[in-house]
């Protein structure tokens, strides 16, 4: 068992992440991953964000088998190098374009899958997690209503589709969708807490004196 790696710096609230330092080497852990799988083949992380909620709790300690690739099969919970962090989401696709891999991942709490990533940036499986203070095997998915499950699927084939033509156009495309799914998030909040302070406002009015 390696030793347990605590996340630094700021994270997304969005994503649950296990790394996310702007520091962060994704060159440097990617080496540092296959000189572990010589030796240790788990190691602990501490994660951060709700993204993965609730099937891994945030502030939770999640345990990774170091895989290597072609180990992956869809609906396993993956940690890859993404950018300056590193991101545990489950695998909804895999893709081929050339010779090259694709993998296609998304928090289970949200509908909008993430970038793509080559099969080489995955670190490993997430098999366990740790949440008030008993370790748990990683379960599915929790079922969501009909609309929401359309939408994910939906979705993450659009993406899967470009990757197959064009992984830089399936990249742009997934990235306009997130921002987009963000932005209609933060409208419906604002809207939900405008109807909340009109009810408020109109009870008070309306309470007798």
């Amino acid at each position: 068992m390696g030793s347990p790696m605590q996340s630094a710096g700021k994270m997304k609230r969005n994503q649950s992440s296990v790394v996310g330092h702007s520091g962060f080497d994704s060159e440097c852990f990617l080496a540092l991953s296959r000189l572990l799988r010589k030796g240790s083949r788990e190691f602990e992380f501490f994660l951060s964000g709700t993204s993965m909620g609730p099937t891994l709790p945030a502030g939770s300690w999640i345990r990774v088998r170091l895989a290597a690739d072609g180990e992956f099969m869809v609906g396993q919970v993956l940690t890859y190098v993404a950018k300056d962090r590193v991101l545990a989401h489950r695998l909804v696709r895999s893709v081929k374009s050339g010779n090259q891999e694709y993998l296609i991942t998304r928090g289970d709490a949200t509908a909008c899958c993430d970038l793509p990533v080559v099969a080489s940036s995955v670190i490993g499986i997430v098999t366990e997690y740790c949440a008030a203070g008993s370790w748990q095997p990683v379960g599915p998915p929790r079922a969501r209503w009909f609309g929401f499950a359309w939408t994910a699927w939906a979705i993450s084939a659009a993406v899967g589709g470009l990757v197959r033509r064009n992984p830089g156009i399936a990249a742009w495309t997934a990235r306009r969708i997130i921002r987009i799914h963000r932005l209609l998030m933060r409208l419906a909040g604002f809207a939900t807490r405008h109807v909340a302070r009109w009810s408020w406002a109109r009870t008070r009015v309306q309470r007798p004196s």
